[in-house]
């Protein structure tokens, strides 16, 4: 009779192999760590040995359960010890399966990089896996190893790398789940494979919409923008997001998607920059384009050691930030060609020139632009009050020492340390994953409009002003990095032991 699990031969084992009394999962109980397969099987330097050249785990596999072992003592004891050796393989490719899909899961759903390897890792040892992982951005690499047989194999995952923190917060939950023996593994598999092929929370309408108000909320608080060109920025923000869900459809579009809405911004906002200001109208039609977010997190695994990932994201964020600047002056160009005459000279971006309201308006729309990157990074509903709550608290930080108290230099360090520290004391009390907390408050903070501005002057022949702005930019990224790093080191001072560190 086959056995469901391993667990199941083990009375007939250890009479074969004279065994302690094992035990299997049985019960879950809180905080209980899940059995190894070794821990279960006891010595296999007893089992019989297959030896399968130049074949695949799945060849010997099948070999094995074809083999007519010689028999030591009996028919019926031989094939128990046949079934342990076969289910323990099972338990085995299983756990490996698990952990392949975990590894593209947290890839796809935006898990900090710098923390990835380390997670795997630790998953692995809790399966009794011998693993070694490397992660960079798009691609993650992980190599079985057996001791026993000198043998390894690797696999190479290459997935795309986004921003779902719904689904990497069911991520998170069912790791835990499989950590303390609550779920058994072939079950966690069937959960992740749902997870991955889920349909998105938010349907496509409420995404192009929600370009639109972003672009809205954020032009009257991160880029002093009055009503009339928060109005602009909204109607602008659509078309961007029209055009982003283009992107998704046909492939060949993706690889012009930015340069193409920079552009297109450009030029409709240098038609309407009579009755607006343009720097305010422009960046707010791109704000879910710039490249901040993608800058401090290249920064920050720079500082984890991490060279290969923070470069590229670096240069990455580097690169997109000119394509920005360049497509918006494309744009403007092409408007001053078709109007006859250069309605837009010297310094496209000076945001000083811009009506902005009154400051203390911003908190009034501060809530609104915190549940628009909500939306965009797939928040569910359930959160938002807890990601409104976290990132009002640190933009008050930020507000007081910046505007009240005139520390320009240290309101981004101290604001980025009471996110973290709250997000990730949140995180702990609730169980909730911290990253998905935090992350609306760290994009708030971030400086990628500065960057598109000092590529812009630049362009503008304007190398002072743009030297400054890039400059600022990476001190902005420096002081973000700093807190959150502090608030994370206060919080978890060894990191965790058997869950996913999954904050920055």
């Amino acid at each position: 009779m086959p056995f469901r699990h391993l667990s199941e031969a083990l009375p007939l084992a250890a009479s074969q192999r004279h065994l302690a009394s094992l035990s299997s999962c049985g019960t879950p109980i809180a905080r209980t760590r899940r059995q190894s397969v070794s821990s279960i099987m006891g010595d296999v330097s007893t089992m019989p040995r297959v030896a399968v050249d130049g074949a695949s785990i799945e060849q010997s596999i099948a070999k094995l359960r074809q083999l007519d072992l010689p028999h030591r003592v009996s028919d019926k004891p031989q094939n128990v010890e046949q079934q342990v050796i076969m289910h323990a393989i099972d338990m085995l490719l299983l756990h490996q399966r698990f952990l392949v899909l975990v590894a593209k899961a947290l890839m796809m759903y935006g898990s900090p990089l710098h923390h990835l390897e380390n997670n795997l890792i630790r998953t692995a040892r809790l399966l009794d896996l011998e693993v070694t992982a490397s992660a960079i951005p798009g691609l993650v690499l992980l190599s079985f190893e057996d001791s026993l047989t000198h043998t390894s194999e690797t696999k190479i995952i290459r997935c795309t790398n986004g921003w779902d923190m719904h689904r990497l917060d069911q991520t998170n939950q069912l790791l835990r789940r499989v950590v303390y023996c609550k779920v058994e593994v072939d079950q966690a598999i069937a959960e992740l494979e749902d997870i991955i092929t889920a349909p998105p929370i938010y349907a496509w309408y409420w995404q192009v919409l929600n370009w639109g108000v972003l672009s809205w909320s954020l032009c009257l608080v991160c880029f002093g923008g009055s009503w009339r060109d928060s109005g602009l920025s909204l109607a602008f923000g659509l078309i961007g997001g029209v055009l982003s869900l283009a992107a998704g459809k046909f492939s060949g579009y993706t690889n012009i998607f930015e340069v193409s809405v920079s552009i297109l911004a450009g030029l409709l906002s240098a038609a309407v920059a009579k009755w607006g200001c343009f720097g305010a109208i422009s960046l707010s039609a791109t704000v879910v384009l710039l490249p901040g977010l993608v800058m401090t997190t290249g920064v920050i695994e720079l500082s984890s050691r991490h060279m290969v990932a923070g470069t590229v994201r670096i240069f990455y964020a580097l690169l997109l930030a000119f394509i920005i600047a360049y497509g918006l002056l494309i744009g403007v160009e092409i408007f001053n060609k078709l109007a006859g005459n250069p309605l837009l000279d010297g310094v496209l971006m000076d945001l000083t020139q811009c009506q902005s309201l009154s400051k203390w308006s911003w908190f009034g729309t501060f809530p609104i632009g915190i549940i628009n990157i909500a939306v965009l990074v797939n928040i569910h509903w359930r959160h938002w009050l807890s990601v409104t709550v976290v990132a009002g608290i640190s933009y008050g930080i930020f507000w007081l020492f910046k505007f009240h108290l005139g520390l320009d230099d240290l309101a981004p360090v101290v604001a980025s340390f009471v996110l973290g520290l709250v997000a990730n004391t949140w995180a702990k009390i609730t169980g909730q994953t911290a990253y998905m907390i935090l992350l609306p408050g760290e994009m708030f903070l971030v400086p990628g409009s500065v960057g598109v501005r000092g590529f812009s002057s630049l362009l503008s022949k304007d190398g002072a002003q743009g030297l400054s702005l890039a400059l600022q930019m990476i001190t902005t990224c420096l002081s973000i990095m700093i807190g959150l790093l502090a608030s994370s080191f206060v919080v978890y001072p060894r990191g965790k032991l058997n869950s996913a560190l999954l904050t920055v």
